[in-house]
């Protein structure tokens, strides 16, 4: 889908009627986080965001693009673009039609490929949303919104990625 039309599906996604709505998930609590930096993979060259768990040692490494990595490195900084990012301007929709996002959860990997949901509020009405864990955690940090990883993620990804004891080779 065009980078361009996420926002507009997000706020299409508020504006209807018990469309996306969510109840909270039965299961395991996810673990909260934190993004512990961007770096570039040496072996990819590819950006890689790191999730630190804050109540423990575990680090999650998600591959992410280039544009992601500028957004989420950008709000980090605390560096102000002379443009709006397309992570600025979905903000300022949202902002617009007075909703805001409670959470970000890294929900799910299949086939090497990170899930990601964000959960918006608008009026006390819950509207969930699947995204790319890049484009939710560039907005999470916008809104200044907790992110979280499911435990079971969390347990899974440590075993596909090598790490042992709470460490993941990067």
């Amino acid at each position: 889908m065009d980078r361009c039309l996420r926002p507009l599906l997000v706020l299409a996604l508020l504006a209807l009627p018990g469309c996306g709505r969510t109840d909270e998930p039965a299961g395991p609590t996810p673990v909260e986080v934190r993004v512990g930096g961007v770096a570039v993979d040496e072996r990819s060259e590819s950006p890689v965001v790191i999730l630190e768990e804050i109540r423990g040692t575990r680090k999650l490494a998600i591959w992410i693009g280039f544009p992601e990595a500028s957004a989420i490195a950008s709000q980090l900084e605390s560096v102000a673009l002379p443009r709006p990012s397309t992570h600025d301007l979905a903000k300022r929709l949202i902002d617009g039609l007075e909703g805001t996002i409670v959470r970000v959860v890294v929900s799910d990997l299949a086939g090497g490929v990170y899930y990601a949901r964000i959960v918006l509020d608008r009026g006390g009405r819950s509207v969930e949303v699947d995204a790319r864990p890049s484009d939710a955690i560039a907005l999470a940090l916008r809104f200044e919104a907790p992110l979280f990883v499911s435990e079971p993620l969390f347990e899974r990804a440590l075993e596909e990625q090598g790490g042992s004891d709470g460490e993941q080779r990067i």
